[in-house]
C-alpha cells in the first residue's frame, strides 16, 4: 500500500473529524500535482501541527496533549506513531506536547487518524492560533494546590479547539493553568496564566482564577500583567473568548516579530489596553459554563491502610535508590501516594523505551503519566510501599536516573539538529554540559552545590527551552573570526520562575560553544567561594553584579584563530552514528521504505543526530535563518531546497 493509502483506525473516529483529514488528504493529492500553491500548503500543514523540518522532504510532527495528561495506552500509541510513520524518536517539549521526526508529508493524514483513534489530535499545534493549553503537571496530587486544575485546562481546549475566532490570529497565544503555590506551569511567560483561587461568598467555598496576561519569551522576552485577582471560573469561556478577539482585532499583522500579544500591550499601554478587553467582555457577553464542562481527568482515590506493622524494605538503604528517592520523589495530597518524576535526558525517548515505560505507568500509577514542562513524565498516582519496586522498574529500562528538576537536568529544544530556527545544536551542548555534570567530569564537584540550579538551552531567540528563566540560560548565536563563522550562545544569568519571584535574566554576552562548559565552570566556581549563608545561586549572581560577572566571564569570550584551534570553528557535534532500520508493518511509502533513527538503547538519544545536517539540507556551513513557518528561502543564508 502506499503512503497515501488509508490506514483503518483501531475505533470509529468522530465525523468531524474523519472529514476534515479526508479533506486534508485530498488536499495534499493536489499540493503534489502543482494544483495547491506553496503558501496555501504550509498554512494547512501547520493548522495539522506538521513542520517542515530542516532536513529535505521529511516533517516534525507536533502533537497536542492538553494538560499533558496521559493514559498508559496512549503512551503506547505514540511509541507505535513514532515508529511506523517516523524514526522511532520522540521528544516532550516544554509545551506538554510531543514531537516525532522524518515523518512523510503523505503519511500525515494516516498519522494523525491513527492518533485520533486513541484520543490524540494534533490539531492547531502549530501555526498562528491557540496552541496547547498546559497545566500544572502535578494538579490533583499536590499538597498545596488550591483545587486541580487540570479540568478546567481540558475544558478551555475543548472550547477552543476549532474555534473560528482563533483560527487566523496575528501570531501563536499561549494558555496555562497552575493550581499550586508554587510555579510549575512558567505562569508568567504566557498570553494568559490561570491560578487557581478560593474565595468564601456567603460561607460557600467559590472558584476562581487570579488572571496574568501578555507574558512571553523570544528574542524580548516579558512578564506577564495582572489583570485582576479573582475572575469566578463560570467567567472562564467570556475572558477568553474577549482577549482572542482583541489581539485578532488590534494586533500586529504585517511585522511578525512584534505580532505577539505581549508587543500590543506595550504598544496600547497597560490602561488602554484593559480598557479594550473589559469592553470586548461586556459585548461577548455570558458564555455558559455548564458543570458537566468540567469532567474529572483523574480519578483519585484512597489507599487501603497497611495490615500490621510496617516493614523495613533492605532495598531503601541502596546509595543509588536514595539519591533517586530525593530527586525524583515529591509529596502527595493522598496518604499513602507519591508523585514520581521519570528524567529524560534532554527530554528525548525512544519508542521502545516508551512502550516498556507505559508497562510500568500501568503497573505503578494507575495508568496515568504526564508531560511536566521540563520536559520529564510526571507519575501522578505512586503507592509509597512500591516505590522501590518501581524504581527497580524504571532502571530495567534505562530510565531510573536521578538528578530530575536538579543542575544535571538540563531543558533543551531540538534547535539545529532538525529545527530550520536552529542555529546551532542545543543539544549538543546540553550532552557536553551534562557529561561534564556525570560523575567524573569536570563540573562533578559542583553538583551538590549547586544542586537546585536549572540550565535551559534554546537553539534560536525564540525561547522554546525558556532559557531567560533559568538560573543559567543559553540561546544559539554565531560569531565570526577569522572571516569564519563560530557557533555561539548569548548568556542569560539570574532567571527564575516563580508566581511572585519571576524574573528574566541578565544578558552576560556572547561566548564561543567550546568555551560554555569553562563559562558555567567559572559561574559555579564563583558561587563557591563567594556565596553567603543561605544564599542560592541566583541570588548570589545578583548581588555579584553584571560587571563582576563579565570580568571574570571577558577572557572566555576570545575566540582562536582557525589555524591554533579549529574546534572552535565547529558545533559541538554528536557522534556521527547513523543507522537505518526498517520500519515495522504499517503504512510506508513502499515495501522497502527505512528511515534514519537511533541505535537501540543508546544513552545519549540525541548523539545520533550530527552536525552536518546544514550541509547535508543547504550545501553550507552557513547558518540557515530559515523558518518553519514558511518555506525555506534561497539565498545568502541558505542554498538548499526550499519544498516541504
Amino acid at each position: 500500500m502506499t503512503a497515501i493509502d488509508r490506514v483503518a483506525p483501531t475505533a470509529p473516529l468522530p465525523d468531524h473529524i474523519a472529514a476534515e483529514l479526508d479533506l486534508y488528504e485530498e488536499e495534499i493529492k493536489q499540493y503534489r500535482r502543482g494544483e495547491l500553491g506553496e503558501v496555501k500548503m504550509q498554512k494547512l500543514r501547520l493548522q495539522f501541527g506538521t513542520y517542515a523540518q530542516r532536513q529535505e522532504g521529511v516533517q516534525m510532527q507536533r502533537i497536542k496533549i492538553p494538560g499533558g495528561v496521559l493514559s498508559a495506552d496512549q503512551l503506547v500509541t505514540l511509541a507505535d506513531a513514532a515508529e511506523r510513520f517516523g524514526s522511532g524518536f520522540l521528544h516532550l517539549t516544554t509545551r506538554e506536547d510531543v514531537q516525532i521526526y522524518y515523518l512523510k508529508l503523505e503519511e500525515a493524514p494516516n498519522l494523525m487518524r491513527f492518533l485520533a483513534a486513541a484520543g490524540i489530535t494534533t490539531r492547531e499545534a502549530c501555526g498562528n492560533t491557540v496552541r496547547n493549553i498546559t497545566a500544572c503537571y502535578r494538579s490533583g496530587t499536590s499538597p498545596t494546590e488550591v483545587f486541580d486544575v487540570a479540568p478546567y485546562a481540558h475544558a478551555l481546549f475543548r472550547y477552543l479547539v476549532r474555534n473560528d475566532h482563533n483560527q487566523v490570529l496575528g501570531r501563536k497565544f499561549k494558555i496555562t493553568f497552575e493550581g499550586c503555590t508554587e510555579d510549575h506551569s512558567a505562569v508568567r511567560l504566557h498570553d494568559i496564566g490561570f491560578i487557581a483561587q478560593v474565595r468564601s461568598d456567603d460561607g460557600r467555598e467559590r472558584r476562581g482564577f487570579k488572571i496574568q496576561v501578555a507574558g512571553g519569551m523570544g528574542g524580548a522576552p516579558m512578564l506577564s500583567h495582572e489583570y485582576t485577582d479573582f475572575l469566578p471560573v463560570e467567567e472562564m469561556y467570556n475572558f477568553a473568548a474577549a482577549i482572542l478577539r482583541v489581539f485578532d482585532r488590534y494586533g500586529e499583522r504585517k511585522s511578525r516579530m512584534k505580532a505577539r500579544m505581549k508587543f500590543l500591550v506595550q504598544a496600547m499601554g497597560w490602561p488602554r489596553f484593559r480598557e479594550a478587553l473589559d469592553l470586548e467582555r461586556q459585548h461577548v457577553g455570558p458564555i455558559p459554563f455548564p458543570p458537566e464542562d468540567v469532567q474529572e481527568v483523574h480519578q483519585p482515590f484512597e489507599v487501603p491502610p497497611r495490615a500490621g506493622l510496617p516493614v523495613r524494605d533492605p532495598r531503601t538503604e541502596r546509595p543509588e535508590y536514595r539519591r533517586w528517592y530525593r530527586d525524583s520523589v515529591v509529596p502527595h495530597k493522598i496518604p499513602g501516594l507519591k508523585g514520581v518524576n521519570v528524567r529524560l535526558r534532554l527530554g528525548d525517548i525512544l519508542s521502545d523505551p516508551l512502550r516498556k515505560l507505559a508497562e510500568v505507568v500501568r503497573r505503578y500509577s494507575a495508568g496515568e503519566a504526564r508531560i511536566a514542562v521540563d520536559q520529564n513524565f510526571y507519575l501522578p498516582w505512586v503507592r509509597e510501599d512500591e516505590l522501590p519496586d518501581l524504581y527497580d522498574a524504571l532502571r530495567s529500562i534505562e530510565l531510573g536516573d536521578p538528578g530530575a528538576e536538579t543542575i544535571e537536568d538540563i531543558t533543551t529544544c531540538p534547535a539545529a539538529d532538525t529545527c530550520r530556527l536552529g542555529i546551532a545544536s542545543a543539544k549538543g551542548l546540553g550532552s557536553a554540559l551534562s557529561a561534564a555534570l556525570e560523575d567524573g567530569g569536570e563540573l562533578a564537584q559542583y553538583r551538590e552545590l549547586a544542586r537546585t540550579l536549572r540550565i535551559k538551552i534554546s537553539g534560536c531567540p525564540n525561547g522554546c527551552a525558556q532559557h531567560a528563566v533559568a538560573d543559567v540560560g543559553f540561546h544559539s548565536a554565531a560569531m565570526t573570526e577569522d572571516k569564519r563563522t563560530v557557533p555561539s550562545y548569548l548568556l542569560f544569568v539570574g532567571g527564575r520562575i516563580g508566581l511572585d519571584r519571576a524574573q528574566i535574566g541578565e544578558v552576560m554576552g556572547k561566548y564561543p560553544a567550546k568555551n560554555c562548559v569553562r563559562v558555567l565552570q567559572t559561574l559555579l566556581g564563583l558561587f563557591e567561594s563567594e556565596r553567603q549563608d543561605g544564599e542560592d545561586f541566583t541570588a548570589c549572581m545578583a548581588r555579584l553584579g553584571e560587571a563582576r560577572l563579565k570580568e571574570a566571564l571577558e577572557p572566555l569570550r576570545s575566540v582562536p584563530t582557525f589555524e591554533a584551534d579549529p574546534s572552535f570553528y565547529q558545533d559541538w557535534g554528536h557522534a556521527p552514528r547513523r543507522t537505518s532500520r526498517t520500519r515495522s508493518s504499517a503504512p510506508r511509502s513502499s515495501p522497502g521504505t527505512r528511515r534514519r533513527r537511533p541505535p537501540r538503547g543508546s544513552r545519549s538519544i540525541a548523539g545520533w543526530w550530527t552536525r552536518s545536517h546544514r550541509s547535508r539540507r543547504c550545501g553550507s556551513s552557513k547558518t540557515s535563518s530559515c523558518s518553519p513557518d514558511r518555506p525555506a528561502a534561497r539565498g545568502a543564508n541558505c542554498q538548499g531546497s526550499s519544498r516541504a
